[in-house]
């Protein structure tokens, strides 16, 4: 069996998502798979066994794209945008390849959220008509998502989603992120705690993810806001992992309020030193409002660590209220405050007990699930 992985990320990006589809290729190559990755992305890749090209001219990616489709049995697009819409024109329509196709996220709704085009959540989305630019982004990713032979959606809320779009039910098959291959590295928290400037008693509340609009950072600042007032959870310091387009906006609006001495914006961190960063956190945060299926969850939560979550997408699927953590509205201030004073003084969020909870909730997440799965849809899509 012969395939072409695209995407549009790829080590040495940063994330969980790049480093699990490096694993996917990785395993799956062991399985007797002839697999080659074509990535569009800026970044330079290291040398790599599998990686032809990494490239961010579109001709340059046609061209190879072009060369390598024409030798592969099926074509696994990781993207939606660029690497996506490109494999659908040239791999399936032009050369009548096998299309698959990750769902993990709806592109054409991140752009206009972006772009300030929409305001309404990605179920409202679907429902809506908007300016023809945004339409266009629509029918992009819908020629996309439905001509695909088989959709692999990340949770069961990204399915729904896709049959919003109009993908038909018996093409789409639920398979779940994992991230019980990844290493957890070594504890270092003293020099964490040192490096971030973070005092002897202070709580520590984390948050990661990409600086856009959905992950709710702004939020979180509001909540440092009312527990600066409140001071029953004095002294702490949040703590936002990732980087992205609203940094500069998230700054001022911290400064803007007076929580900038509160707030610690460390930038990307690689995801061999992650797992050290969440090990420091007393309480994790994840106030977006939505997730495919979230690889943060699953890797703070394979450390034990008590979080707080948004009541929405592929959250609900991760977190099981009162049990593994605390769901909450999005951006709900009053709830995200209640919910911290509750895990950081109440017992049920320490120690062993929990952890073992976290561990159990985790089972249903599991890599050699994720690649066996895989599998079995390249074999069913080769076999129709």
């Amino acid at each position: 069996m012969k395939v072409l992985f695209t995407s549009g990320i790829f080590p040495p990006d940063i994330g969980g998502p790049a480093r699990m589809i490096e694993q996917l290729v990785t395993d799956l190559s062991q399985k007797k798979v002839d697999v080659t990755v074509l990535a569009f992305n800026k970044k330079k890749v290291t040398p790599h066994p599998f990686v032809v090209c990494k490239t961010q001219s579109k001709w340059v990616f046609c061209y190879k794209l072009w060369q390598l489709a024409c030798k592969v049995d099926l074509v696994y697009t990781c993207d939606l945008y660029t690497a996506g819409f490109l494999s659908w024109l040239i791999g399936k329509k032009l050369l009548r390849k096998k299309l698959i196709v990750r769902f993990a996220g709806d592109s054409a709704w991140e752009s206009a959220l972006n772009k300030k085009q929409t305001k309404d959540d990605i179920v409202s989305f679907q429902k809506k008509k908007y300016s023809w630019q945004v339409e266009l982004m629509k029918r992009f990713r819908s020629w996309v998502l439905k001509s695909a032979d088989q959709v692999i959606a990340v949770s069961n809320f990204m399915k729904e989603v896709a049959q919003l779009i109009g993908v038909e039910t018996s093409k789409i098959e639920v398979i779940y992120n994992s991230v019980d291959f990844v290493e957890k590295g070594h504890s270092v928290a003293l020099d964490i705690k040192k490096k971030l400037g973070i005092l002897s008693g202070e709580k520590i509340i984390m948050t990661a993810g990409r600086l856009v609009p959905w992950k709710g950072v702004d939020g979180l600042i509001k909540v440092a806001v009312e527990l600066k007032k409140n001071q029953t959870v004095l002294p702490f310091k949040i703590i936002v992992v990732g980087d992205g387009p609203d940094k500069e906006k998230l700054e001022k609006l911290a400064s803007d309020l007076g929580v900038k001495d509160l707030i610690v914006f460390v930038g990307k961190i690689p995801l061999e030193q992650i797992f050290n960063y969440y090990a420091i956190a007393d309480v994790f945060i994840l106030n977006s409002q939505y997730e495919g299926l979230s690889h943060v969850l699953l890797e703070v939560l394979s450390l034990g660590r008590p979080i707080i979550a948004s009541a929405c997408g592929g959250n609900l699927e991760v977190i099981e209220n009162e049990k593994n953590g605390l769901l909450v509205e999005y951006n709900n201030v009053g709830e995200i405050v209640l919910a911290i004073k509750r895990i950081l003084t109440e017992e049920k969020w320490q120690g062993v007990e929990y952890q073992n909870i976290c561990q159990t909730s985790l089972f249903k997440f599991n890599w050699q699930q994720v690649v066996e799965n895989t599998l079995a849809v390249f074999n069913k899509v080769l076999k129709t």
